[in-house]
């Protein structure tokens, strides 16, 4: 079962530009024009008869795959199928009927290496495998109905990572602008003219967008009706008010960004975390280059940035105010009103995350308590994006394995979201059977596939053991007009058996915290229900489900349709998971660098 990562940063897509990277001016060009291009195609209406020739291309038969930027993807399921490409083959386009499901499948298993935007809806990239021949770009949209857009065309150079030869610079640039062009002139033969201008830009048409911002809502508002799995678990949501109360503020939005403001409200009053609304346009912030995270329930800054202005700032400092105004005014008025989230670990990151950004360049007066109990003032600029430089680089791996003394194997499952991690556990497996304990540290784990962790799971399993249990909403339409309540469709947990082969039967510890979400908790349901292992650390995320995905205009969304629960039936979601033995950072274990989780798991162990 998928799902999909928490999303807490500022958009749903995953953007990517090395640093010192050759080609980083080419990736903000692609985050130019041709991403508005992108989004236009994304969620602008298109005409109700699509296109049987393109200019400058030749239609030709379509094979059983696609080729998805750089990667070749089967095709199954697709109805109508057009495929062109250029007279020297360099240049390729293919217009699918798909359903949904099967596009995010198509996209979703494109992996490559690449700079730019790679999801399982939209795919906007340069590729850099560092060889000529196999780099491409390459744009593929699913639009708000049933057709994918798929283009690409192939780049005759490498695009090396350092000290790219002027040459292959210049070459991306003509490349860009002929992609460009290529999107642009798909723009003009897929969009409805009476929603699109074509001059001097590719746009909305401003006495369109008002429309376009209702009919987004509209269709925002009756996919939660219908597809909320929570929605009667809100009783203080009137959610059939809701859209006559909102619609007018909808239509006298100024502009997109306001209008994304909007649906974030909207979609924080479900306090769901796998509900959310992604706005394309919002306002520019930064931050400065300091770490600040919830410790004792307070924000304390964790890493500051080397920098002179900041020396007089210490991890385990506790931030009391922004611009002489307490920090809870500014969480209450500007933050909480617009976070989607069902727990208060949950919202404390976020709220985290939020309190120090503002616009680019500007300055922000605040004040500190250090340890001491003295109180420090520090005015801090918001140029981190400048300074990159200025904070220790932490890098995450997927997986990390150490020998602990004692006889301990610590690994580190820090996604679910990557397949190749299983092989990177079976990798350390035969040294880490030997060890006398393990500890599984999910700390950083905000999901991914539910599979993946079940099959590192059953190398700890002594039997079979259970998944979570699912409910979904059953809506029945003459049920509602009798007034009846509506129904569930209960589905019963799946067994994950244990692995073939020797297994390690020492005692497991894993050591979570609220950043473990979604199907590292699902890891976590069944690691308890076989009993096979001491949770320490945090209460987890609690938020979990499958997501429904799709686009509106303005914004991507994602609403939770399943209900998940212990076998048993105890609730986690809204809740989290708590652990067996709690443990968790204190101001001055922050000050000190201090692993307080880690040092229980292993106390635990002695």
């Amino acid at each position: 079962m998928k799902k999909l990562l928490p999303l807490i940063a500022a958009s749903a897509h995953l953007l990517i530009a090395q640093s010192e990277f050759s080609f980083s001016p080419h990736f903000e060009r692609l985050m130019g024009e041709p991403r508005e291009l992108v989004a236009a195609l994304r969620t602008l209406p298109w005409k109700s008869t699509l296109p049987s020739t393109l200019t400058g291309l030749e239609r030709r038969a379509g094979g059983p795959t696609i080729r998805v930027a750089s990667v070749d993807r089967p095709v199954a399921n697709a109805g109508r199928r057009l495929h062109f490409a250029s007279p020297d083959g360099d240049v390729w386009v293919d217009i699918l009927e798909l359903p949904r499901n099967e596009t995010r499948n198509l996209l979703g298993g494109a992996l490559q290496p690449h700079s730019g935007i790679l999801d399982a809806e939209q795919v906007l990239v340069f590729t850099n495998h560092g060889s000529a021949g196999k780099e491409a770009l390459g744009a593929a949209v699913f639009n708000s109905g049933r057709f994918l857009l798929n283009a690409g065309m192939g780049l005759p150079f490498a695009v090396r990572a350092k000290a790219a030869p002027e040459a292959d610079l210049r070459a991306m640039h003509a490349a860009i602008d002929r992609f460009q062009a290529l999107v642009a002139e798909l723009a003009r033969a897929f969009l409805d003219p009476a929603y699109a201008d074509f001059s001097p830009k590719i746009a909305p048409k401003p006495e369109a967008v008002r429309l376009l911002r209702l009919a987004g809502f509209a269709r925002f508002w009756s996919e939660v009706k219908y597809n909320f799995v929570y929605l009667e678990k809100r009783p203080d949501v009137d959610w059939e008010a809701l859209l006559e109360r909102y619609l007018p503020r909808i239509a006298a939005a100024k502009d997109d960004i306001e209008y994304g403001r909007i649906l974030e409200e909207a979609v924080a009053l479900l306090k769901d975390g796998h509900t959310n609304v992604y706005p394309h346009a919002r306002p520019r912030l930064d931050g400065p280059p300091l770490v600040l995270e919830p410790i004792e329930g307070k924000p304390v800054v964790t890493v500051v940035g080397n920098l002179p202005e900041l020396a007089a700032l210490r991890p385990g400092m506790e931030l009391l105010e922004i611009d002489g105004t307490p920090l809870s005014t500014i969480i209450a008025r500007d933050i909480d009103p617009y976070i989607a989230t069902g727990t208060i670990q949950d919202r404390r990151l976020r709220q985290m995350r939020a309190l120090l950004r503002a616009a680019p360049d500007s300055t922000l007066k605040t004040k500190w308590l250090a340890l001491d109990g003295k109180t420090i003032d520090v005015e801090l600029k918001c140029d981190s994006s400048k300074r990159r430089g200025a904070l220790p680089s932490r890098t995450m791996t997927r997986f990390e394995y150490r020998e602990l003394p004692g006889g301990i194997a610590y690994m580190a499952l820090n996604t679910f979201d990557d397949s190749r991690i299983v092989k990177d556990f079976e990798a350390s497996y035969e040294k880490a059977r030997d060890a006398r304990a393990w500890i599984l540290d999910l700390r950083d784990n905000g999901g991914g596939s539910s599979d993946i962790g079940y099959a590192i799971l059953k190398h700890t399993l002594r039997a079979p053991t259970k998944t979570m249990a699912e409910r979904i909403r059953i809506y029945r339409p003459t049920w509602k007009a009798w007034g009846r309540p509506q129904d569930w469709q209960e589905i019963e947990p799946k067994t994950i058996e244990p692995a073939q082969g020797p297994r390690f039967d020492g005692p497991v510890f894993i050591l979570t915290s609220p950043i473990t979400c979604s199907a590292a908790e699902d890891f976590l349901i069944s690691a308890r229900t076989a009993k096979r292992a001491t949770i320490v650390g945090e209460p987890t995320c609690g938020s979990s489900g499958q997501p429904l995905y799709f686009s509106i205009y303005g914004a991507d969304v994602r609403i939770c349709t399943k209900w998940d629960r212990f076998p048993d039936g105890a609730e986690y979601v809204g809740i989290g998971i708590l652990p067996d033995v709690p443990a968790a950072r204190t101001r001055r274990d922050v000050a000190v660098g201090r692993d307080a989780v880690l040092e229980k798991a292993l106390e635990l162990i002695r």
